[in-house]
């Protein structure tokens, strides 16, 4: 009788599930790899976007110095060719700004301020580019990552159903976890593309304010008697 006991013991041992990651990932099925897959590929696309908009960004910040001093004596000395020549040389969002604004001097200051702000416009929406797919992806990530939840789940108490007699915990909980891996790893992409709209974003704001504060002081010196 106290032999059997070691013998008992060993039988009702449980058995370790070792941890896959490959298997919580991509163990959902056919529907659930294909969610998976797509979630990886809104990441790649929000890391991509990111970087390529971070490095445009800085580079259209990039200062020149003394260019707003050097136009203003330009004007004052009655050189707008040259200005606008040295406008040319400069890849910058205010160049740009200001030299349709030095080509159209001569006009009333109504007609200049406006065609500045149409191409201040255009120099926005160049900075803003794919900002909105960006945006798309941190939302549409977790959203795709709640529907693999569902379908997992779905698809795991289908399996359950077609169980005669006792059910087993370990099918139920294998079905759960990687059911919920989507919705894991949609939040993993999803908050860190959030994070990136929003800096480049506040990015974006801290350049155009720059930009309108030196297109105010041009305006200004156009308007200065000489």
């Amino acid at each position: 009788m106290f032999l059997q006991a070691p013998t008992q013991i060993i039988n009702n041992t449980i058995e370790k599930h070792v941890f896959s990651l490959w298997e919580i990932l991509f163990g959902g099925g056919i529907v659930g790899n294909i969610i998976m897959i797509a979630i990886f590929l809104l990441g790649i696309l929000a890391l991509y976007i990111f970087l390529e908009r971070y490095f445009f960004i800085k580079r259209a910040s990039k200062q020149t110095p003394n260019f707003l001093e050097n136009i203003k004596d330009f004007v004052q000395e009655g050189k707008i060719n040259t200005a606008v020549d040295y406008c040319k040389t400069i890849d910058s969002p205010e160049a740009r700004m200001i030299e349709k604004g030095l080509a159209r001097i001569g006009r009333p200051i109504s007609d200049i301020s406006n065609a500045m702000q149409n191409q201040g416009q255009l120099e926005v929406s160049k900075l803003e580019k794919n900002l909105n797919i960006l945006a798309s992806a941190s939302g549409a990530a977790p959203m795709l990552g709640f529907l693999g939840t569902v379908v997992g789940m779905i698809m795991a108490f289908f399996e359950i159903s077609n169980v005669t007699g006792a059910v087993s915990p370990k099918l139920l909980a294998s079905g759960i976890y990687t059911a919920m891996a989507t919705t894991a790893v949609g939040l993993f992409i999803g908050i860190p593309a959030y994070f990136f709209y929003n800096i480049l974003v506040t990015n974006v704001d801290r350049l155009v304010l720059k930009i309108q504060t030196h297109v105010n002081e041009f305006l200004d010196t156009l308007n200065t008697p000489l």
